[in-house]
């Protein structure tokens, strides 16, 4: 698999323009950036909490989908300032984790099986699993 070029992305480009035009990047410390997007992450666990089945959970995010799309998008958002602050590329940064978890989790040992190492699982970052 080829390495993709380190050069940052339309979305991260538009972001951090958008930010530099309205001089904001005073307000934009990590905390709050941070703090930001787990209030994205709290309104999307508020369509879903207390819900356990997999099919009502799948039904009511399709339901809501438009909301669920706005707080993903904040996030995305969130997320590329704190990356732009940090000089992080993020197509680079989730291209480095997609191949460490190539390697950590190849299809032969983890497919159709959890990897939680307290529960048996297996990690490939681990020489050994932990015990049950």
């Amino acid at each position: 698999m080829a390495l993709i070029p380190c050069v940052m992305n339309d979305f991260q480009k538009r972001i951090r323009q958008f930010a530099d035009e309205r001089n904001w990047h005073q307000f934009h410390n990590p905390k709050d950036l941070l703090l930001g997007i787990v209030e994205e992450v709290g309104e999307i666990r508020n369509i879903v909490k207390w819900e356990q089945d997999k099919e009502t959970l799948r039904k009511v995010l399709l339901a809501n989908k438009e909301e669920l799309e706005d707080n993903i998008g904040d996030m995305y958002w969130f997320m590329a300032l704190l990356a732009n602050g940090a000089d992080v590329n993020i197509d680079a940064a989730i291209d480095k984790v997609i191949r460490k978890n190539e390697t950590r989790f190849p299809v032969k040992k983890v497919k159709s099986q959890h990897t939680n190492l307290y529960l048996g699982g297996t990690d490939g970052q681990y020489d050994k699993q932990q015990p049950l």
